[in-house]
């Protein structure tokens, strides 16, 4: 993950967020597991994609709210400083 966090950023195009990197990396590291296979069962194609999208909108949504909430204390930081 911190090679992808730290690659050279091609011209023209965004940074990727932190929940797109997890994403990627989740996408990854489901496909190469071969911990169901050591233990006898076998993944479902059509179900290993589908938990990755589910966490990867729950990442991005409790980035979002994270953000939300530092934006919400700098603000109030930033009116305590003026009433004082």
């Amino acid at each position: 993950m911190e090679k992808m966090k730290d690659a050279p950023i091609p011209e023209g195009e965004e940074p990727k967020s932190d929940a797109e990197i997890v994403e990627e990396v989740l996408k990854t590291e489901v496909n190469q597991s071969t911990f169901l296979g050591n233990v006898g069962l076998k993944s479902s194609s059509n179900n290993s994609g589908k938990g990755t999208v589910v966490v990867a909108a729950h990442v991005r949504d409790h980035q979002q709210k994270l953000e939300r909430s530092e934006l919400q204390a700098e603000v109030m930081q930033e009116e305590m400083a003026a009433s004082s």
